[in-house]
């Protein structure tokens, strides 16, 4: 009896060479049904196309991929810890050596047995060629001329890379008969992109006889199959912002109908500095969006000092008027307190009723605050993760404010607006329910092109100008003991005409494993080389209450260095401090270096970065070089992209960051306009997806938006 065929949907187990051990072991890498290996891309390629003679070895370099034949006249077999075995071929000879060998591969080699044997090139500490953890072509050479180009995939631990390609290449013979288009025919037209089945095979079985220049663009990573695929992930992604957009489109937001000029009029009158004209505009385009009927979703991005916390200040005193309440949600309670401190003082000026809620304070104090917040004595709640809770209950909540969205996932941006039903929870469909408005904020820069890919569900606001007077921060690269020492000076300098400063360390204490400058022991040793000045130190984990007396004491004076780890790169603000000094700068990321040092310059006064490193590397003194002499937070921004590629677009991968298994932003950056034009163009023929044509189009959309809705909530 004919076993059953294999499905596309079906358990990776079932196909040829995956039993239930290596199945599992390939769902510990996100891979459980058959088309989850079609997506499971090689990482580079090997081309074994050419049999190399061994007296060809001693002029390639190392690293090079060859194929060689041989002999086998030596063996030493070493009890599942190695196999050594040397082949001779002309006189010749080649060690290859396999670290924790099976016993089936101990029985291929004997002495007398012709072999192939296809790797990477390495030298003995002699200068002799050798081969580590080769692969066997001896039944592959039997069949053709060479071993053709052979795929590398991402290492899974416990599954051999022979396994790896033997079930992927099951996938494809399965993936040959029912692989369907998601891709309309109409787009792969008009870019000029290949089929389903033609890509899926050049991607992961490339043929031997392809031109040099091509075999060229695809190990470069561009070959129109490979474009396809960035493509298509970035459209889908399109795709499902855009319905996302439509379906927030639907739903009823809080009314908000106090009036623009007004609410401008108002907030002016009680800051204690002009909005300048970007705050203004910002402001008023968030203000008006909230009078829709639809809930507003609104990204407002601005360089570091753009004055983004006064537009936001906006938006509460408008949702206030209109008898709301807003939630604002920072990351860290430092920042809680940093916000609490200043939107306090101007909502005192203008009416407004503020709480601060995070797990910090005293339980008397939160308690205070919950009553107040449930029965509508708060207008605005100011707080960490503390405002995801359900103990918090709220009269009317017409506002969600998200400060640093790149520390949040998108579903606790949603549980911050009650979206999540229950019995505090606003229920969408139900009669006279409500979505509460967004407002995210964000002092990254992100460029336009990777913010449609990061926050496409949301209206992007810039504020492109900072407040008048403020001056760019004078930054320095310093390398060696004496530019080091110059910098400590020009520290000392500061702090004696009245000054402040920061030390920035990336460890908080001392690593064995990977040595660091720790803010600990360099808070330490600063005590000494810095006296009288007085030393603090801060990082996250210390206790609270700690971290609150240390940074308060910064604030007021009573401590004139802040020794601290990356903590301090949002929620300090302190206009005397005038002088940073960063520890191992190489080790930081170029946005969350220009991030830190917006903690200086915050007044009218010239400040100063010193960026300390002893780094070897090239590419990181290029970075450090860039960041000296660029103080635009969003050319740093592009910058960044381009050097690091979208997964670290924030210095380390971060909560709300799209999880793009194939697109790599940093080389294909350009094709997200042209993605989101394709969606639009499909939704306006097709907005529900429903014709036979975009089938599998709307499969993989409602797996996108299944998995992230639709942007992932964690991706690293």
């Amino acid at each position: 009896m004919a076993s059953a065929v294999v499905g596309l949907d079906d358990p990776i187990e079932r196909l040829a060479g995956a039993g239930p051990v290596t199945a599992a072991r390939l769902a510990g890498r996100g891979l459980f049904q058959v088309r989850d290996l079609l997506t499971f891309f090689p990482r580079a390629y090997d081309d074994y196309r050419r049999v190399y003679a061994m007296a060809e070895l001693a002029g390639l370099p190392a690293g090079t991929p060859v194929v060689v034949r041989g002999t086998v006249v030596r063996v030493h077999k070493f009890f599942r810890r190695l196999l050594d075995v040397t082949i001779e071929d002309g006189g010749i000879r080649l060690r290859a050596r396999w670290f924790r060998p099976n016993a089936g591969m101990v029985k291929t080699y004997t002495r007398g047995a012709q072999v192939a044997l296809a790797g990477s090139l390495r030298r003995t500490e002699e200068g002799e060629p050798e081969l580590i953890h080769p692969s066997n072509v001896t039944a592959l050479l039997a069949e053709s001329a060479g071993a053709g180009i052979r795929p590398r995939y991402p290492k899974i631990e416990k599954v051999p890379g022979r396994t790896v390609e033997k079930v992927v290449g099951a996938a494809l013979a399965v993936a040959s008969r029912q692989a369907a288009e998601i891709l309309p025919a109409t787009v792969r037209e008009r870019l000029g992109l290949p089929g389903i089945a033609a890509a899926l095979a050049m991607v992961h079985r490339p043929p031997a006889h392809l031109p040099d220049v091509e075999i060229a663009t695809l190990f470069a990573g561009a070959s129109p199959a490979q474009r396809r695929f960035a493509f298509e992930e970035l459209f889908v992604l399109q795709v499902a912002l855009a319905v996302e957009r439509a379906r927030v489109r639907t739903e009823k937001g809080f009314p908000c109908g106090a009036e623009v000029a007004r609410t401008l009029g108002e907030v002016q009158a009680v800051l204690p500095f002009a909005l300048t004209l970007a705050q203004q505009r910002s402001a008023r385009r968030i203000c008006e969006a909230m009078a829709g009927e639809a809930p507003m979703q609104c990204l407002l991005q601005g360089d570091v000092g753009s004055g983004k916390t006064a537009v936001a200040f906006a938006a509460c005193v408008a949702i206030a008027r209109a008898g709301g309440q807003t939630l604002f949600m920072a990351p860290t309670a430092v920042l809680a307190e940093q916000h609490h401190r200043t939107l306090g003082a101007w909502a005192a000026n203008s009416g407004l009723r503020i709480g601060l809620l995070h797990s910090g304070l005293p339980a008397a104090e939160q308690r205070r605050v919950l009553a107040a917040a449930a029965v509508g004595g708060l207008d605005l709640i100011v707080g960490t993760h503390a405002l995801l809770e359900d103990r918090l209950r709220l009269a009317c909540l017409g506002l969600a404010i998200v400060d640093e969205q790149h520390r949040f996932g998108v579903r606790q941006r949603a549980r911050l607006r009650r979206l999540g039903g229950g019995e505090n929870g606003w229920q969408i469909g139900a009669p006279g329910g409500m979505v509460p408005h967004l407002l995210v904020l964000s002092a990254t820069p992100i460029p336009r092109t990777l913010a449609l890919t990061l926050y496409g569900d949301l209206e992007l606001v810039t504020l492109d100008a900072s407040p008048p007077g403020r001056k760019p921060v004078r930054t320095r690269v310093c390398r060696g003991v004496a530019a080091r020492e110059a910098a400590y000076q020009a520290l000392r300098q500061s702090l004696a005409s009245g000054g402040q400063g920061f030390v920035i360390c990336p460890a908080v204490a001392e690593d064995q494993g990977r040595p660091a400058t720790s803010a600990v022991a360099l808070g330490r040793s600063l005590r000494a080389n810095l006296a009288p000045a007085r030393i603090g130190v801060l990082h996250g984990q210390l206790a609270f209450a700690r971290q609150r007396e240390v940074a308060d004491a910064f604030r007021t004076g009573a401590l004139d260095v802040l020794v601290a780890t990356t903590i301090v790169e949002v929620g300090v603000d302190v206009p005397s401090a005038r002088v940073m000094v960063v520890e191992d700068a190489e080790r930081f990321g170029l946005a969350q270096l220009h991030q830190l040092r917006g903690r200086v310059g915050r007044d009218e006064e010239q400040a100063s970065c010193y960026l300390l490193t002893s780094s070897e590397d090239a590419e990181a003194l290029a970075r450090l070089d860039m960041l000296a002499t660029v103080a635009d937070g969003f050319r740093i921004a592009e910058e960044d992209l381009r050097r690091r590629g979208s997964g670290d677009v924030h210095g380390t991968r971060q909560a709300g960051q799209p999880e793009l298994r194939f697109a790599d932003l940093s080389v294909y950056l350009g094709m997200i306009e042209t993605a989101r034009q394709e969606a639009e163009a499909v939704l306006g023929v097709d907005p529900g997806l429903v014709l036979p044509a975009h089938a599998e189009l709307a499969r993989a959309v409602g797996e996108r938006m299944a998995r992230a809705r639709p942007v992932a909530e964690e991706a690293g």
